[in-house]
């Protein structure tokens, strides 16, 4: 089994060559699975990561404005992230967290901070639900330690 950085390493590479066509047709699977598969009207606050075009990241930005729109009395919270970035103190309904790669245990490879392994952990009332490529599903399983936290769910484009 490849180690963490080993993982890691792969599947940023395969994200960089990604083309924008790629992205935004995954972006959009995300946003029609995350519609289907979440009930919108049990939410009333959701912390949604801020997509990084740079790195490649599936974008959430169509799925901030889709709440905005449909789902108004949702509160939407979107920071822009640092590693060293306090959390929140608010408490969520929803977070839904970016996925480098993750396995079919919702084990969760992201990029190595920590930042959302910790931030999760502080919010046991939430759904916590990955967005991944579907093409970053790791067969072989995850590598992972005690405090690692699994996803709920990961949403696929």
């Amino acid at each position: 089994m490849p180690t963490k950085p080993e993982l890691r390493r792969e599947l940023e590479r395969r994200r960089r060559e990604l083309t924008p066509e790629e992205v935004a047709a995954a972006s959009s699977a995300v946003l029609e699975e995350l519609q289907r598969v979440v009930d919108w009207g049990a939410i009333r606050s959701i912390h949604v990561y801020r997509s990084v075009a740079e790195w490649g990241e599936l974008d959430t930005s169509e799925l901030v404005a889709w709440l905005g729109e449909e789902w108004p009395e949702i509160e939407v919270v979107q920071p822009t992230l640092s590693k060293d970035q306090p959390f929140p103190e608010q408490r969520f309904d929803l977070i839904l967290v970016p996925a480098l790669g993750f396995d079919r245990d919702n084990n969760r490879l992201g990029l190595g901070g920590g930042w959302y392994d910790r931030f999760v952990a502080q919010q046991p009332q939430a759904r916590k639900v990955g967005v991944a490529y579907a093409w970053a599903l790791v067969e072989d399983g995850i590598p992972h330690e005690p405090w690692d936290m699994k996803l709920d769910l990961v949403v696929t484009g």
